[in-house]
């Protein structure tokens, strides 16, 4: 028996915490499908990131607003992945991008975190600001090529060591 959508599950702002609660009164079975839906969503999430990233990578260095941005949406969907299996968070509104924390656990959570604040920003100025030319980035193109590729790398091993195939 597989769930028929994940906007149920995931609509319940944190799936982790339901299944939780609902382990009390559904057998071990049921749980076992939820957690499976779970597990489904965080790969989900983290090849949405891998493509946004691989899209990126094909684009010219002359489009550099849009290799920018579709370099932030790879790091973006990682975090993702990575919090909704970890702590069950997941988010659509635009607050979720505010949302840069990582688990201790992962490798290098700390300068991940920071980068993906200032991948954001270098984002929102790509996407956001006509007047903005390439020089304004924080990260150069290939900074921000260097910092996705490493996290995706990161965050597949943990995602991996904790049972998620991908």
């Amino acid at each position: 028996m597989g769930l028929k959508s994940p906007h149920l599950l995931l609509a319940s702002s944190n799936p982790n915490r339901m299944l939780a609660n609902l382990s009390h009164i559904l057998d071990a079975s049921a749980c076992n499908v939820i957690r499976s839906e779970i597990d489904k969503n965080v790969k989900l999430l983290f090849d949405l990131g891998e493509s946004h990233y691989l899209f990126a990578k094909q684009l010219a260095k002359s489009h550099w607003r849009q290799r920018i941005s579709r370099l932030y949406y790879g790091a973006y969907n990682a975090r993702r992945a990575i919090n909704l299996h970890e702590d069950g968070s997941f988010g659509t509104d635009v607050d979720d991008h505010k949302k840069t924390g990582l688990p201790d656990k992962l490798n290098n959570s700390s300068t991940y975190t920071n980068q993906l604040r200032v991948l954001r920003e270098d984002r929102n100025l790509s996407d956001y600001d006509h007047t903005a030319s390439e020089a304004d980035l924080v990260l150069t193109q290939d900074e921000a090529e260097r910092f996705v590729t490493d996290f995706l790398k990161d965050a597949r091993l943990y995602l991996v060591s904790r049972g998620i195939a991908l």
